[in-house]
């Protein structure tokens, strides 16, 4: 088990730009496919607590990681698990690791089999140092669309929003904070419904 405490910064990118930030940026790395698979109640008791719960999977191996507000950004509680993820299955306490389940349990109120995986996102993402700091570019495919992301992963918010404005400006860009992926997925979601 991992616990850290991430503190990131997003920007939505267009097309054109995403591409503009991979060719300057980028033009050495190769991305890696990593699949989201997004765990909630019906009632979306984990997002009604600005949490959320997925199961990564990357390389054949599957992390579950949760993440819960900080005071500066959010506490990521990170488990490799072996419970293989399919859309709609029902996830049971005893399937989780049992910080999570405690978390769940305790904070959230969340009932036995009331976990359902209500869907995926996949992304291609790409990793370089910037700064000595951890630049991201990320393409993602979700519920028939796309966006393009980059992340900026610090360890000094103040002088990490600097060196990311920094980066922004150079790309003609104003931080905007855009919702998360999960946030966005759930919009998309309830847009289709």
């Amino acid at each position: 088990m991992a616990t850290n405490n991430e503190i990131e910064f997003k920007q939505i990118l267009s097309e054109s730009t995403y591409n503009d930030i991979k060719d300057q940026y980028f033009k050495e790395t190769s991305p890696f496919k990593q699949i989201n698979y997004y765990i909630d109640t019906a009632d979306f008791k984990l997002k009604d607590h600005y949490s959320a719960l997925r199961i990564r999977v990357k390389d054949n191996t599957y992390e579950m990681t949760l993440k819960v507000p900080a005071e500066v950004g959010l506490t990521e509680y990170n488990f490799n698990v072996t419970l293989e993820p399919e859309i709609d299955k029902t996830v049971y306490h005893d399937q989780l690791p049992d910080e999570i389940r405690q978390i769940l349990v305790e904070d959230f109120d969340v009932k036995d089999g009331s976990l359902m995986i209500l869907g995926a996102l996949t992304t291609y993402r790409m990793e370089t140092s910037y700064q000595n700091e951890l630049l991201v570019l990320d393409k993602s495919e979700y519920l028939g669309t796309k966006d393009y992301e980059l992340e900026f992963e610090v360890h000094d918010y103040d002088e990490g929003l600097q060196k990311f404005n920094d980066l922004l400006k150079s790309f003609h860009m104003t931080h905007e904070k855009p919702l998360n992926k999960v946030q966005r997925f759930f919009n998309r979601k309830a847009n289709l419904a």
